[in-house]
């Protein structure tokens, strides 16, 4: 997964109270802020520190190093540009205004509190599974809808914030990088491991046993811990104010001139979306649903994208939003791909996979590679591009033991998204939105990650080559 958050911290008191978990939370939360730094300065680290590594245990010297730096730097360009697209085009699917009526319209559907959080959850986590990008916005526009149109009910709302960003964990689903990356013809590691198609990762039995177990225990366990009535917090009044139910924009376009009335034409772009789309359908009924790639996906969001936007005017100003939240990807992917060759190219994969072979066994080594992703990615919390600097050795070392490299993938995805349930980089969107505290949120993402690591552990002690 690779968004660009936002730099702001929210700051609205939340339910954190004065006992000592809410203090341990606090402190948590606040080591968090601030001793993890921008990806970027992680980038500049890992650099010097994998150079240095490399130095000592490698037989390459500096220069040949720095060589191997720049030989690897292009590598990840044609990666780059296809993620970029994936945020961009995810996001436009899900900022649509018939996605954002649909959303609305759902909200005022449920008649009781179970209802409306059952609703909530399981939408947002198919949504997140379907599309990281599409599930981040989803979450949060029903969120908000929830909080301003549902106040009969008596939600809390730090709970409902918490809901938005726990779902987090049901993402590992076709959207997700490492899955695509491996699942696209040529792809960096290619010579190791061939090309993997999605019905050896995200498809896997096993993968989805896990999710599955996720999808369905989530909602048990939050509605388990759903703040009373009379202990619930709603929203301030003057923050819901801010949500401001979605008016459909309306415009005459009889005094607009030929050219902006030619933006504003759902003609021409809803016939290329069509092509697109009959397209689409055919590659699915011709190669399934498991032969997808990150090429595939893209193609398929676009022209959905286009087709529910109808007008350029409407699709562009949408791309226009979404195009900041790629500086990360477009900036940081190649200095990654930099430190890989630097790994790959001195001989330090070598090394680093025997480390790992040193303490593993096969039926703990998807387990051990689970906690190891989720503890780097903790302090490295760069979603997919961090998969390029650990795959060239911790896909040698699984073939060492007979572990599929299918299962490494699956392995280092689930470590990712289960350690974002408390640390709080990736849910700075989601906190900017609803103008709220980690602090606030922690006290319901920490019950999700500790009943995530549960089903992860079972499942990967029990199926450690998969299914």
């Amino acid at each position: 997964m690779s968004m660009a958050p936002s730099d702001h911290h929210p700051t609205v008191p939340g339910n954190s109270g004065g006992t000592a978990a809410a203090t341990l939370i606090d402190n948590f939360t606040e080591f968090s802020l601030r001793w993890v730094p921008d990806s970027m300065v992680f980038v500049l680290v890992l650099t010097i520190g994998v150079y240095a590594l490399s130095l000592i245990f490698s037989n390459h010297g500096p220069m040949e190093l720095i060589d191997d730096y720049a030989k690897g730097f292009w590598i990840l360009l044609t990666f780059s540009m296809e993620m970029a697209l994936l945020l961009v085009t995810g996001f436009a699917v899900a900022d649509s205004k018939y996605v954002k009526r649909g959303i609305v319209a759902l909200v005022d559907w449920p008649k009781t509190r179970t209802g409306m959080i059952l609703l909530y959850i399981v939408l947002s986590a198919a949504l997140w599974w379907c599309h990281w990008g599409i599930g981040t916005m989803a979450s949060i526009i029903m969120g908000r809808q929830i909080a301003l149109r549902r106040k009969d009910l008596g939600l809390d709302y730090a709970y409902i914030t918490a809901i938005a960003y726990a779902v987090v964990v049901c993402a590992n689903g076709p959207s997700q990088a490492a899955q695509l990356l491996v699942a696209t013809p040529g792809h960096f590691m290619e010579k190791v491991t061939g090309v993997i198609p999605l019905t050896l990762t995200t498809f896997n039995p096993a993968l989805l046993i896990a999710v599955g177990t996720l999808f369905v225990t989530i909602p048990i366990v939050l509605l388990w811990i759903m703040p009373n009535r009379e202990h619930s917090k709603p929203a301030p009044d003057g923050l819901l104010q801010e949500f401001a139910a979605i008016e459909v924009e309306s415009e005459d376009i009889s005094k607009l001139r030929p050219a902006e009335r030619w933006d504003r034409s759902r003609i021409l772009q809803t016939i290329v979306a069509i092509g697109g789309l009959i397209w689409v359908a055919r590659y699915v009924y011709a190669h399934g649903i498991g032969q997808l790639n990150l090429d595939t996906l893209n193609f398929i969001f676009l022209f959905i994208g286009l087709l529910l936007h109808g007008s350029p005017h409407s699709f562009i100003g949408s791309v226009k939003r979404a195009v900041p939240s790629t500086y990360g990807i477009i900036i940081q992917f190649p200095m990654y791909a930099g430190i890989f060759g630097m790994i790959s190219f001195s001989g330090m994969a070598g090394v680093m996979a025997h480390w790992f072979v040193s303490f593993s066994t096969h039926a703990t080594y998807s387990w051990i590679i689970f906690l190891y992703t989720g503890f780097v990615d903790f302090f490295v919390p760069s979603g997919g591009s961090k998969f390029v600097i650990e795959a060239p050795y911790i896909i040698p070392a699984a073939q060492q033991l007979g572990i599929s490299p299918a299962q490494v993938v699956n392995s280092y995805t689930a470590g990712s998204l289960w350690v974002n349930l408390i640390q709080p980089f990736w849910a700075l969107p989601t906190l900017a939105a609803f103008k709220m505290r980690f602090q606030d949120i922690l006290p319901y993402t920490f019950v999700v990650w500790v009943l995530t690591f549960i089903v992860y552990t079972f499942t990967l002690l029990m199926f450690p080559g998969g299914l």
